[in-house]
């Protein structure tokens, strides 16, 4: 091993900075942002690249040094994955460090929805307070322990929002490409193919990555199974599921309400029929830009364990997280699945 490991920085530089990561003796960090024209159209000198899951610059992935990606978050849908296979390179990300804040951000809009706090607050505003306060009372007014919650994606994010959960006494269903029957009973919730869950669920929390066989999964057909009380939430990737479909579902009352931390394409193009619902849809929608995550102490959390694996690799070649490696390598870490 050489003596100063180099890596590119690709986070914004304030961001990395405010996570103030401790970083190795023998490892140096270089912020791609401080790099001049020249720098950005011929950029070299450097093994590993922290990435934070946008577009890595062509220039960036095909310098001859590089060795590793090592992303800040869990998703790599951005990455040019045939480029990382062809070159050999190691990509790496980082499920979980951020879990705890994503459970908490999808409590938030659960309990938001529950209370119907969208029209609650446009009863302050209304010149008809007490007669519409009394029409927001009923069966959509609810508290968590009648509710029957379905996670789509048993990962760390689903697995923390069950553990956080389970003091309001709901019924947690779940749902996930490979089955853990010891990590189901661990956390009290039952497993349901998909479309039973879609069925029986009164709030579907869909925490899913991007893959081929996930792409619109929410689909009109799958989002038509949904109870018309339904709130449906999505913080995993938004190609996961059809925004058309979704606003007309929510336009037709095919479903209560839905929360969206992520979009596809992301942001959304301002005519989009998600951005342009009457205002009384609009009460029944929950939007966030990509920050269901984004805690400062997520974010800390997240930057150190990044560059603690880009050390990993250089002291050992042991990283931790690998997606794609060159063959045989380095293995995917079960963990990681």
């Amino acid at each position: 091993m050489p003596a100063t490991f180099a890596v590119l920085s690709l986070l914004p530089k304030k961001r990395f900075l405010e996570a103030a990561p401790r970083i190795p003796e023998g490892m140096s960090i270089r912020h791609y942002e401080d790099g001049d024209d020249g720098f950005r159209r011929h950029p070299a000198g450097y093994r590993g690249v922290l990435g934070v899951g946008t577009v890595i610059p062509p220039a960036v992935m095909a310098a001859s040094e590089l060795e590793i990606i090592q992303l800040v978050g869990a998703g790599y849908d951005q990455v040019d994955l045939p480029t990382v296979e062809k070159r050999g390179l190691i990509l790496c990300n980082n499920p979980g460090a951020n879990a705890q804040a994503v459970a908490e951000h999808v409590l938030m809009a659960l309990l938001y929805f529950a209370r119907r706090q969208g029209e609650a607050e446009a009863v302050v505003y209304s010149s008809e307070y007490a007669r519409d306060r009394v029409r927001m009372m009923g069966p959509l007014l609810r508290e968590l322990g009648e509710m029957t919650l379905g996670i789509v994606g048993f990962g760390a994010i689903g697995q923390t929002f069950s553990r956080l959960v389970r003091p309001f006494g709901s019924t947690v269903l779940v749902h996930s490409r490979t089955r853990y029957a010891e990590l189901e009973r661990a956390h009290g919730v039952a497993y349901r193919d998909l479309t039973s869950l879609l069925q029986e669920s009164d709030a579907v929390i869909v925490t899913l990555p991007s893959t081929p066989d996930t792409h619109r999964l929410f689909d009109a057909a799958r989002l038509a199974l949904l109870k018309s009380t339904c709130i449906f939430i999505n913080v995993g990737r938004g190609g996961v599921v059809d925004h058309d479909a979704l606003a007309s579902a929510l336009i037709a009352n095919q479903l209560y309400a839905a929360s969206l931390d992520v979009y596809d394409p992301e942001p959304l193009d301002q005519g989009h029929p998600l951005l342009n619902l009457d205002v009384a849809v609009k009460r029944r929608l929950l939007l966030s830009p990509h920050t269901a995550g984004v805690s400062h102490r997520s974010w800390t959390l997240m930057v150190q364990r990044a560059v603690d694996n880009l050390w990993r690799y250089a002291s050992t070649r042991q990283p931790e997280f690998v997606v794609r490696a060159p063959r045989p390598a380095v293995l995917e870490n079960e963990a990681n699945r």
